[in-house]
Parts: structure tokens; C-alpha cells; sequence
């Protein structure tokens, strides 16, 4: 199973996710404030099948449907030659401590690349250098 996410409304958008303010009342109130969720933020992929895993990959798509990624965003060549990069408000995901129970903590945020893999955050979350592969 494939989902997008993002704040695009646009059809390929599986789930629309967009900004809190705090303290606004109402959407009016927060028209004037930039998004930090990109258009099309990422994609999960999940497997029906044992082990029933779940992917998630940082990306932006063009109306072709091919992974695009703005000028500002960090990308880079991976050893094997593949192109890598992060979308330039970023994916981050959080795993809590102690698991997901009335005991759990909040865990240590990291950001996803296009390709999947996970990193330590950036020192902004537009900076051009990616943190640390974990």
C-alpha cells in the first residue's frame, strides 16, 4: 500500500496535513503564515504481508510524477551513485521512548531523505548540510 502525504490538495495527496498556530481560532487566522509542511512532504509504503513493514521516504513530486526536489533543498550523490536529498522544510519522525504505551517519552527527532534513509537533524531545518547518517 502506497500513501502520499503532504499539504497539496491536489489529487495524488492521500492525506492533507497543515500547520497549528498557536492560539488561532480558525483558518483565517493562520492564511498570513508560511507552511512548514511541504506540498508533497512523503510517502509511506506498507507491506500487507508478514513482516508488515512500513517505509518512509521524503519527497516531492512534479506533474509528471517524478521525484523533484526545490533548488534550496540539500541533495547529494550517494557511494553507490544514487541521488539523495531532503525536501527543504525536512521530514522528521520521532520513535517515543518505552514504545507506544502510557509510559512512553518523547524519543530523539531524526530526518527521513528521499532515498529512505535516516538522519540527525540538520543544524536548521533548511541548512544545506544533512546531519549525521544514523
Amino acid at each position: 500500500i502506497f500513501f502520499q502525504i503532504g499539504r497539496s490538495t491536489e489529487s495524488p495527496i492521500d492525506f492533507v496535513v497543515t500547520d497549528t498556530v498557536p492560539g488561532s481560532q480558525s483558518n483565517s487566522d493562520t492564511q498570513s503564515v508560511q507552511s512548514t509542511i511541504s506540498r508533497f512532504a512523503c510517502r509511506i509504503i506498507c507491506e500487507r504481508n508478514p513482516p508488515f513493514t512500513a517505509r518512509i521516504y521524503a519527497a516531492g513530486f512534479d506533474s509528471s510524477k517524478n521525484i523533484f526536489l526545490g533548488e534550496k533543498a540539500a541533495k547529494w550523490k550517494t557511494s553507490d551513485g544514487q541521488m539523495d536529498g531532503l525536501t527543504t522544510n525536512g521530514v522528521l519522525v520521532m520513535h517515543p521512548r518505552n514504545g507506544f504505551t502510557e509510559d512512553s517519552k518523547p524519543g530523539v527527532w531524526r530526518e527521513i531523505s528521499v532515498c529512505g534513509n535516516v538522519f540527525s537533524l540538520r543544524e536548521t531545518r533548511s541548512a544545506q548540510q544533512r546531519g549525521k547518517m544514523v
